[in-house]
């Protein structure tokens, strides 16, 4: 109900012209910009906008918007109720994970409505994992102190899975290309048949509707790219049987289209097919990244096509919509508990004052994903927030630590010989202390036990042979910011030249690694607005591929395997 009477309160206000006399939070202390400022015109965008940056913090369990009108103005108060929260020790999902990614970390302030939306979380991913009956409930339970532990129990009911996609109709394209332009829904073979033996093993996907509707799309985007701007696509039928699921779409592949012209933003451009202009959309986007841009979308004007003819013709321009540059005004770490602002900050390849690059963003996460100090950071958990007067963007990055301690077993693959040693280990990360090289908390101590067996080439070999050995050992594992002083370990019992070999190894790995990744998961796809004579559809394209894409994954191959033909 209070949401139903803010929006009313909010459209009242839209009309009514008033300039904003003060703005006010009241109940925290609260370090968010606020867009409606003192002296502008009353803007409900604006309230709405600040509304989601207050709930972003995390920190209330209720905002209500109050304005009281004055003959020269109106005051805007946000009045704020902070959630009364307990960190949490620990989550568990019983009885079983069933596979589920998402984890609130070890210390994350926890209420009651946090561990509602922790089950809603995970009961999305269960649906999406083909779960579609699966019910979720949580419990919280006093821990030590004024910790808390986070019960879900997961009724999952039946899992469903794609067995059959079949395409029917007027298809057209070959149905090998329509499988590749699945995502959700293609199944991926573990193990080749044996003709008139053995039909193989496959994964079969996980089936949602949400699946099905996402996947329907990147077809129609296939079709779109290739020409056919009259495509249609229908859910024929979906027959689940124990657990299987048979799908079948109607296909009406339509006429397809040449291409008699075409232009981006007015300039000429040489294509066959509308898939044909990504390439060009990818670097105008880039160069707009350059600039700090942050708002770019394209639409594609296909309505002036010619069907009157046995081969028809279209005339397509790419009309490309940017937002204004920004600067970066503010960057802020949130999360951090053990490791200092410094050492999370020489990862980034971005600076308070630069104009906001998204591709430097995005290296910048995958910079500090590779420390390993915290748990993955997505774009989920990048806020940016922009201010259309000034050209400024806050940027706030939200981390969560990894825990402190952890044990492993690992053996080789294969022959020992091949996969290196079999492996024992306890470590925990030392206590916050020190700063620069001698920061404490990016250094772990560890207890292993390696049992080494002759290498494959004796004569390159820095540990020993055919031996059991405790070692005790500190480490500080590869830093990007850090560099040349990260990526190493202290442990006499290994001898000085095993410990240069393991050096040595890392730093080559940790450095050429994301050179030969390239730009591989650091460019998104560009959703293009296709406009035809039957109305609006998505045509996605697709990231290019690396230049040599071939050479650089045998060459990431190769690298990975260094220090195992010597015995690391």
């Amino acid at each position: 109900m209070r949401f139903v009477v803010l929006g009313l309160f909010l459209v009242a206000g839209s009309v009514s012209g008033e300039v904003v006399r003060s703005v006010s939070v009241r109940g925290a202390d609260v370090n968010v910009q606020l867009a409606t400022q003192v002296g502008q015109p009353y803007d409900t965008a604006a309230i709405d906008k600040d509304i989601k940056a207050l709930w972003a913090t995390g920190r209330f369990s209720d905002i209500q918007v109050k304005r009281e009108e004055h003959d020269d103005g109106a005051n805007i108060i946000f009045d704020v109720v902070e959630t009364q929260t307990k960190p949490l020790h620990e989550m568990r999902i019983e009885p079983s994970t069933f596979g589920v990614q998402f984890k609130i970390p070890e210390g994350t302030p926890m209420d009651r409505a946090r561990a509602h939306e922790a089950a809603r979380r995970t009961q999305e991913e269960l649906r999406a994992e083909g779960f579609q009956n699966a019910e979720v409930n949580y419990k919280l339970t006093p821990f030590m102190g004024r910790q808390v532990d986070l019960t879900l129990t997961v009724d999952p009911g039946q899992r469903v899975r794609v067995k059959q996609l079949n395409f029917e109709g007027d298809v057209a394209l070959n149905p090998k290309d329509l499988t590749h332009a699945l995502q959700a829904l293609r199944s991926h073979r573990v193990m080749p048949p044996i003709p008139g033996i053995w039909s193989g093993w496959r994964l079969l996907p996980a089936y949602s509707p949400e699946a099905v509707e996402s996947d329907l799309g990147r077809v129609q985007s296939l079709y779109l790219s290739k020409g056919y701007l009259d495509v249609n696509l229908r859910l024929d039928d979906i027959h689940v049987s124990h657990g299987d699921a048979n799908i079948t779409v109607h296909v009406e592949a339509g006429q397809r289209y040449r291409v008699a012209a075409a232009s981006i933003d007015g300039v000429a451009a040489d294509v066959n097919t509308p898939g044909d202009l990504c390439p060009s959309l990818f670097s105008a986007r880039r160069a707009a990244e350059k600039q700090g841009i942050a708002d770019f979308s394209v639409r594609l004007d296909a309505t002036g096509a010619d069907a009157a003819y046995a081969a028809p013709s279209v005339d397509l321009a790419a009309l490309i919509d940017r937002g204004r540059p920004f600067r970066i005004g503010r960057i802020d770490f949130s999360g951090r508990q053990h490791y200092s602002d410094a050492v999370v900050r020489r990862n980034m390849l971005l600076v308070e004052g630069d104009l906001l690059d998204e591709k430097l963003l995005r290296k910048s996460m995958a910079r500090i994903n590779q420390t390993g100090f915290f748990l993955p950071v997505t774009e989920r958990d990048v806020h940016i927030q922009t201010d259309e007067d000034t050209g400024v963007a806050n940027v706030n990055i939200q981390l969560h630590e990894r825990k402190g301690g952890a044990w492993m077993l690992s053996g080789p693959v294969g022959p020992p010989s091949f996969a290196g040693p079999l492996e024992a280990t306890i470590r925990s990360r030392l206590p916050s202390w020190g700063s620069g090289l001698l920061e404490l908390s990016t250094y772990t101590a560890a207890i292993s036990l390696y049992a080494f067996l002759p290498p494959l080439i004796p004569a390159l070999s820095l540990t020993p042979k055919g031996t059991v050995l405790p070692v005790l050992a500190l480490q500080r594992p590869y830093v990007p910011g850090e560099g040349w002083r990260s990526g190493f370990m202290i442990a006499p019992q290994l001898g000085w030249q095993a410990l240069g070999g393991i050096y040595l190894v890392t730093q080559i790995q940790q450095r050429l690694l994301p050179v030969l990744a390239g730009d591989r998961g650091l460019v998104p796809e560009l959703p293009v607005t296709v406009q035809t004579h039957k109305g609006e559809a998505t045509m996605f394209c697709e990231p290019p591929a690396p230049r040599l894409a071939t050479l650089r994954t045998g060459a990431s191959i190769a690298i990975r395997f260094l220090g195992v033909f010597t015995g690391l």
